[in-house]
């Protein structure tokens, strides 16, 4: 009877320890699959993380590009709009100097000079002429012309307003343009150009 019991208790006993390392397999598998799983959610996470870091960074960096470019093209603007300003003011200032210039005895002058140079710049043996200015000009041109001791043409033109004269060759197809119409358009420019670098 007591050889009985004694199979029984050991029986039991292997059945008991049996269950005992079936439980804490079972218990280290399931321990071991939830820390996988747990390591996986946090690289998703984590990977999720660092997609919007990204996404924010590359999306802050947009509209801050944006930022700039709009506030770079309204002090282009605004530089632009400047420039025509200062053109303006200074092209207004320079026109009146000229027209109080040409009131002057200088002005003769200069234009029977400039009548010379252009007459010297003629090939040789081009005698005829045709020369235009302005209508309050030609009295004093003719007289200069005939000092000059060659034979043209002087005819008022409309389209010269400041003063100054052109002169044409029509036999050597040259044209000599020493208006201060000419000038002033070409200073126009180099002031418009020099404000240009100046202020961009």
């Amino acid at each position: 009877m007591s050889e009985t019991i004694n199979k029984l208790e050991r029986f039991t006993a292997a059945i008991l320890g049996d269950a005992n390392r079936q439980s804490r397999q079972i218990l280290e598998d399931v321990e071991k699959e939830r820390r996988q799983r747990l390591a996986q959610a946090e690289q998703r996470l984590r990977v999720q993380m660092e997609r919007e870091v990204e996404a924010g960074v590359a999306r802050v960096k947009k509209e801050m590009g944006q930022a700039v470019s709009q506030t770079m093209m309204e002090h282009k603007r605004e530089l632009f709009a400047k420039r025509a300003q200062l053109v303006a003011r200074i092209s207004q200032e320079l026109r009146q100097k000229l027209e109080q210039w040409v009131e002057t005895p200088e002005y003769g002058q200069w234009t029977a000079r400039q009548l010379q140079k252009a007459l010297a710049a003629l090939p040789e043996g081009q005698e005829s002429v045709r020369l235009l200015c302005r209508p309050q000009d030609k009295t004093a041109l003719e007289e200069a012309l005939a000092r000059c001791g060659r034979p043209g043409e002087l005819e008022s033109e409309p389209d010269i307003r400041l003063g100054g004269l052109r002169l044409e060759c029509p036999s050597c197809h040259m044209a000599i343009d020493c208006t201060l119409d000419d000038a002033f358009e070409q200073t126009q420019g180099h002031i418009a150009e020099y404000l240009g670098l100046r202020l961009e």
